[in-house]
């Protein structure tokens, strides 16, 4: 049987990231392309990648007199190699200073004044983000006793957010559609997504998952089932080193929902940038026409 090529459209309707306090976030949109067009959609949610906030680890050493206590400081998502300073305060005294790595981390120890007095106190860490944005941020409180000691701390251990991107310039791309083995073949591709994860102390890890809904001509109401979009996911770029693909899905006999991309727990924090080829193969007994879909991704905190 000769089959003309069918116009088929993918529509990526809807983004849904469920994060990791269990808030959903998504965005819809939908697109049409005529026979021989491209298919494009865009979705504009971040106009770049995402630059974490700035997170902060202190320890101080509760119960141990001030003049011997030891202060440490881990930073994350500085402006890489910016200047940096950490001041304990009521009367303000410079506790350490350097300069953030070119990745944007800085690590540091030094050791409370001696004579700070009884009461209150204040430690704070001066710097730029990776957003290029100054920023001054207290990272601990404490308070001295009268005999000298810390009696108590409190700091500002931040966790940081699990999140799905699609930045502004992404789009998901159906090439014209041509007889593959006497069968209409559709390739593409999704467009860019990207997973932030800015849980530099919890690092649970995530999972990353896709599901398709069949695809249904407005015309005449068939149907064309989702086995037959093929997804192959892609690794662009990534900042962790705990990511890994899952095996492709062939156009003909894929299966939905199915997993993209998984990052090990401990190992991802940071922006992996993702993308998928498409394949989408028409049974030669579906009439011609255009048929729509819908592809959710799902980001879930292992």
């Amino acid at each position: 049987m000769f089959q003309l090529p069918i116009r088929s459209t993918l529509i990526t309707g809807t983004l849904v990231a469920l994060l990791a306090l269990g808030g959903t976030v998504s965005v819809s949109s939908s697109a049409q392309a005529d026979d021989g067009e491209a298919v494009a959609l865009t979705v504009s949610v971040a106009a770049k990648l995402p630059v974490g906030p700035v997170q902060i680890h202190c320890l101080l050493p509760v119960g141990s007199r001030v003049d011997a206590a030891p202060v440490v400081v881990t930073i994350h998502g500085l402006k890489p190699f910016s200047h940096v300073e950490v001041w304990v305060h009521s009367t303000p005294v410079l506790l350490i200073s350097g300069t953030a790595d070119s990745a944007g981390d800085f690590s540091g120890s030094g050791t409370l004044p001696a004579g700070l007095e009884a009461g209150g106190h204040t430690i704070e860490v001066i710097g730029t983000s990776a957003a290029e944005d100054p920023f001054s941020q207290v990272a601990a409180s404490f308070a001295v006793t009268e005999a000298g000691t810390i009696g108590s701390a409190t700091t500002s251990d931040t966790n940081g957010v699990l999140g799905l991107v699609v930045p502004a310039a992404a789009a998901a791309v159906f090439n014209a559609p041509t007889l593959v083995a006497n069968r209409s073949t559709t390739t593409g591709v999704l467009g860019i997504v990207a997973v932030s994860d800015g849980r530099t102390i919890s690092q649970e890890g995530w999972t990353l998952s896709a599901d398709v809904a069949d695809f249904v001509n407005a015309g005449d109401g068939s149907v064309i089932g989702k086995a037959q979009l093929g997804l192959a996911p892609q690794l662009v770029s990534t900042e962790a080193t705990g990511v890994s693909l899952f095996a492709a899905q062939n156009a003909g006999a894929a299966t939905y929902p199915m997993n993209l991309a998984a990052g090990a727990p401990a190992q991802t924090v940071g922006a992996t940038v993702l993308n998928a080829g498409l394949t989408f193969v028409a049974p030669p007994e579906k009439s011609v026409g255009t048929y729509r879909s819908t592809l959710s991704l799902t980001l879930v905190s292992q």
